[in-house]
């Protein structure tokens, strides 16, 4: 179990779904946390009054991560607000539907890369300006990126975007002793209205014969963000679907 006590941490899209997840469990373990939200400000209000149920500082930041430009400012308001930065999780990610290749638009591609990809290379700029010795800056990929989906192609080049950011940054920033992973989630929260038959069949094909849970995902982050000599790795949490 990793201790955060006062660490600081970002959490992107942090309101929702795997980020909420993210946040709370890493508040608690310790952490301040502020987390980046694009449209629902109750659901991000929920989310901070959860992580200040752990004692500790919760603050919430509204931006389009799908923006460079905006992305990177949301980073050095969200230092401002927790007085300092130690640590940033990028969870944001969107355009996560099937499409047929014969069917996609330009704007499919746009979407999916907007959020997930542009933002997490201008959410590292500004987590680069504001980052101390130690600071570690961690993806949330997919398998996806590791095995394209036929389905997802925008999702899957989008999260393998960030497959090669986490290289390149790990380079680029170690010196300066950040360190920079990515975790790749298998599936964990299907989409509201998923087949549960086919959610089950899925189970059972899985080595270890289950749906993962966020809190698989949560763990592993905090480790990442605790390993002092880890850098540039990555980290899959699929159930073994990667080996079938």
């Amino acid at each position: 179990m990793s201790d955060l006590r006062d660490r600081r941490i970002l959490v992107t899209a942090g309101s929702r779904r795997l980020g909420a997840a993210v946040a709370v469990d890493l508040a608690a373990h310790g952490a301040g946390v502020a987390i980046t939200y694009r449209t629902s400000s109750a659901d991000a209000e929920s989310v901070v009054a959860r992580v200040r149920a752990h004692g500790v500082a919760g603050h919430a930041v509204r931006v389009d991560l799908a923006d460079g430009t905006a992305a990177r400012a949301a980073v050095l308001e969200a230092a401002d607000r927790l007085g300092g930065l130690d640590g940033v999780v990028h969870c944001a990610s969107a355009g996560f539907r099937p499409r047929p290749l014969a069917e996609l638009t330009p704007a499919d591609f746009e979407e999916a890369i907007g959020a997930t990809l542009r933002g997490g290379l201008f959410v590292a700029q500004g987590a680069a300006e504001r980052l101390d010795q130690g600071g570690a800056i961690i993806f949330v990929g997919d398998v996806a990126a590791v095995h394209g989906w036929p389905a997802y192609l925008p999702h899957s080049a989008a999260k393998a975007g960030l497959r090669a950011l986490t290289g390149g940054l790990a380079r680029a920033l170690g010196p300066r002793g950040i360190r920079v992973a990515i975790v790749h989630p298998g599936t964990v929260l299907p989409p509201e209205g998923s087949d549960a038959e086919a959610l089950a069949a899925e189970a059972r094909r899985l080595p270890l014969r289950r749906i993962g849970t966020p809190d698989d995902v949560a763990g592993a982050v905090r480790y990442l963000l605790s390993a002092p000599f880890v850098t540039g790795a990555e980290l899959v949490v699929d159930g073994g679907r990667l080996v079938l």
